[in-house]
């Protein structure tokens, strides 16, 4: 009885590490943006940028970015108080935006405002949309990528310290 109780309790053990791990894997999904004026509000309470990741749901490169660099930042305690991000996609996209006066518009809509022509495109912006960090666009080398975003987290914060 003793070894059998014991083995339950393993196999209960995996079970929930199974189950966490599975909350993990959904928790660091990107955020799509639906409401960039309140996200304003956020990152100006906080003092922190924005991050504006535009993609596409069939671009590999899009995939590849989030899930290998993107989405483990989003929940890294590194980048966590340092930046707020959010998912646009582009295109022919008519998921339905607040940009950041306000305005009802598109993602597909808000992608041209920002003249974005390729995926993936990551641009840091200011809590009122302004861009303050060069684009990074597309995933030309991988082996880089999280040190530009790094660099371009890092630009954005230094030029709203400076304002």
């Amino acid at each position: 009885m003793k070894n059998f109780l014991q083995r339950l309790g393993f196999g209960l053990v995996i079970l929930a590490c199974t189950a966490c791990g599975a909350l993990a894997q959904q928790s660091q999904k990107l955020e799509f943006a639906d409401d960039l004026a309140a996200l304003g509000k956020l990152a100006a309470s906080r003092q922190v940028p924005i991050m504006l990741v535009f993609t596409y749901p069939i671009c590999s490169y899009c995939m590849r970015a989030k899930a290998a660099h993107l989405e483990p930042m989003r929940v890294s305690p590194n980048y966590g108080s340092k930046v707020l991000m959010r998912e646009i996609e582009t295109e022919n996209s008519s998921l339905a935006l607040r940009d950041f006066d306000g305005n009802p518009t598109t993602h597909g809509d808000f992608t041209r405002k920002y003249d974005v022509r390729s995926v993936p495109t990551v641009i840091v912006v200011d809590p009122k949309g302004k861009m303050i960090a060069d684009p990074i666009i597309g995933l030309a080398d991988p082996d880089f990528y999280d040190l530009y975003l790094e660099q371009a987290i890092d630009a954005g914060r230094l030029r709203l310290r400076q304002r």
